[in-house]
């Protein structure tokens, strides 16, 4: 057996394996041998017919494409194993005919080779300079202001309803309760809806259209425009102590527990920043670097994308965002859109993985069984115990191999003097 091989673009070798009669005949006869065995003829037991009889009885067909599998099989691994090489997808096969044996025309498509850029230095520019983040007073003060909401009391009310009260209202036979100046509620009659078609195309509503402007300024159990203002309740705030800031979180004082918002807005702000250079440093890279990918890893990718794009809204008990204003992702001509609008991402995404892949390799960062474990429990124990046990163990083991290694080459990156 003698190949050569020559690179296509997207990462195809396409080979050209040459069997000789002699070469081909060890794996011919060997599927041969088999397939008399099984022959059924009758007024015989199976296997024991004349091997003429059985023989003229066999498909030949059949018999050349088993014995052609193989040697393509064995082949292969043999080829692959000598040039480093790994199959991403189906193998490509033509058979052609000659008069001392055969020819195997095969386009394989190969893990892809990735030449990186120079790294280092690009991670070194990128976290060499420090940006320095605080959290403010005003920062501070919104999230002591959410707290006291959190915790605000509804008082009932006899005075005309305002923005920022809580109204229990009866609207086209439903019951709803919301805050007024928040319920997005569409009101009938909105200029919008009158001024096009409703049934023609989807059009985008402000505040104006929202019932809440009718509300403002009736009184509990007044009735107007088809609404029922059933009741009216302001939101009565407790005041910020020391006693209800150490029931908060045990701090001893207000100021105390101030000095701790503030420091976990500042946390908060770092890891933000800290990512947000991450994401830089990884376009750099794959700017940098040398990469002919091939176009089933994207495909791949992308099915991905779109199958969680689809459990997303699964999971919520509603159909997929409308694409083109008609139908859903569940339509094909849809799921082709969304497809095609997903594409640069999942482009982007292969690429990111691949840098990160290659230096994990060349800096010996691979994740550690332990490791990979770990995460993986970490994964499911977030999860609900009705979706654990219809997740694949291998999506969650890809999923957790690429965290850890992830985490670790950017711990790396970032640690660059």
């Amino acid at each position: 057996m003698k190949y050569t091989y020559k690179d296509l673009p997207g990462s195809v070798k396409r080979l050209e394996v040459e069997f000789s009669q002699v070469e081909f005949s060890k794996y011919w006869e060997t599927v041969h041998s088999e397939a008399v065995k099984e022959v059924e003829i009758k007024g015989f037991r199976k296997g024991t017919a004349p091997v003429e009889m059985a023989s003229a009885a066999l498909d030949k067909d059949k018999v050349f494409s088993e014995a052609a599998t193989r040697a393509i099989r064995e082949t292969l691994k043999e080829i692959t194993n000598e040039k480093g090489w790994e199959i991403v997808d189906q193998p490509k096969i033509n058979i052609e005919e000659k008069a001392d044996g055969f020819i195997f025309k095969i386009d394989l498509v190969v893990f892809p080779e990735i030449k990186l850029g120079n790294y280092k230095k690009l991670a070194k520019n990128v976290f060499f300079e420090k940006t320095e983040v605080v959290g403010t007073d005003e920062e501070v003060k919104e999230a002591i202001d959410w707290i006291l909401n959190s915790r605000a009391k509804l008082v009932r009310s006899v005075n005309p309803a305002k923005t920022g009260d809580v109204v229990d209202i009866v609207y086209k036979g439903k019951q709803d309760q919301f805050v007024l100046g928040s319920s997005h509620i569409e009101a009938d009659g909105c200029e919008h809806c009158a001024a096009e078609d409703k049934g023609s195309k989807e059009h985008k509503h402000d505040k104006s259209d929202w019932i809440d402007k009718k509300i403002v300024g009736h009184k509990e159990c007044e009735e107007f425009d088809g609404i029922k203002l059933v009741s009216i309740f302001v939101r009565e705030l407790p005041e910020m102590t020391d006693a209800l800031a150490a029931e908060l979180g045990k701090f001893k004082t207000v100021d105390e527990m101030k000095t701790s918002i503030k420091d976990g807005i500042q946390k908060e702000k770092e890891i933000k920043e800290n990512e947000k250079k991450r994401i830089i440093l990884l376009e750099k890279i794959v700017k940098d670097s040398k990469l002919d990918i091939p176009q089933v890893m994207i495909e791949k990718t992308l099915a991905g994308m779109i199958e969680e794009y689809k459990a997303y809204f699964s999971a919520k008990g509603a159909a997929p965002a409308k694409f083109g204003g008609q139908g859903s992702v569940s339509d094909g001509k849809n799921e082709d859109e969304l497809k095609e609008k997903l594409r640069p991402e999942a482009e982007k995404n292969v690429a990111s993985n691949l840098v990160l892949y290659r230096i994990s390799k060349d800096e010996k960062l691979e994740p550690s069984s332990d490791e990979i474990e770990a995460e993986s429990n970490k994964f499911l124990a977030a999860m609900r115990p009705d979706m654990v046990a219809k997740i694949d163990p291998e999506r969650v083991h890809n999923y957790s191999y690429d965290i850890v290694k992830n985490k670790k080459v950017f711990d790396f990156l970032e640690k660059i003097k």
